[in-house]
């Protein structure tokens, strides 16, 4: 018996539904690179969320999660419906974890969710040679900001190449959910 089992069952969908859905919220976040970025982005998940599945982490409550998330792979279309509230079913599974598992269970869940996320922007590059200039100084100020950050927090930067993956849509949705989790997004 694992503490999923001791939730109620719309306890128990939420918690299960959040590693996909974060990763389809920060995909569908962007609206560039068309459908090829789209079919890279969802395929990417689907992989992602597999193989987090027959990994052995530290955490045993990201291990059942992500297992039973893979397992209910047949309603992954209904879950991707309900994606406006993000943030306030990241605030309310936090809540429900912090009842049943202790902080460092709970810190890895919030940690792989916007992992998740994450890889699902790093797998496909919205920002090219046809990127406007504007954009560019842009990107290069917020990769900058972003640097000046990390360095702040402790926490390794990110490459330029792996920040030019993500595009800026896609580091908001991050963001949204990582403060939604109460963590920081560099």
């Amino acid at each position: 018996m694992n503490f999923l089992d001791e939730l109620t069952a719309d306890q128990r969908d939420l918690l299960v539904s959040l590693p996909y859905r974060v990763g389809l919220y920060v995909s569908e976040s962007d609206k560039t690179g068309g459908d090829a970025s789209d079919a890279q982005e969802i395929e990417a998940l689907e992989s992602i969320i597999t193989a987090y599945a027959q990994e052995v982490f530290g955490s045993e409550t990201v291990q059942y999660v992500i297992s039973e998330t893979v397992r209910r792979k047949s309603e992954w279309d209904k879950w991707s419906q309900h994606l406006e509230g993000i943030d306030t079913d990241c605030h309310r599974a936090i809540d429900i974890l912090s009842e049943h598992v202790d902080i460092k269970e709970v810190s890895s869940f919030k940690a792989h969710l916007v992992e998740i996320g994450e890889s699902v922007a790093l797998a496909f590059r919205e920002y090219g040679k046809n990127t406007p200039f504007l954009d560019k100084i842009r990107i290069y100020f917020y990769y900058s900001r972003s640097k000046k950050s990390a360095a702040r927090d402790n926490i390794q930067p990110k490459t330029w190449d792996q920040f030019l993956n993500i595009s800026l849509d896609e580091r908001k949705a991050l963001c949204n959910v990582a403060h939604a989790l109460g963590i920081s997004y560099v």
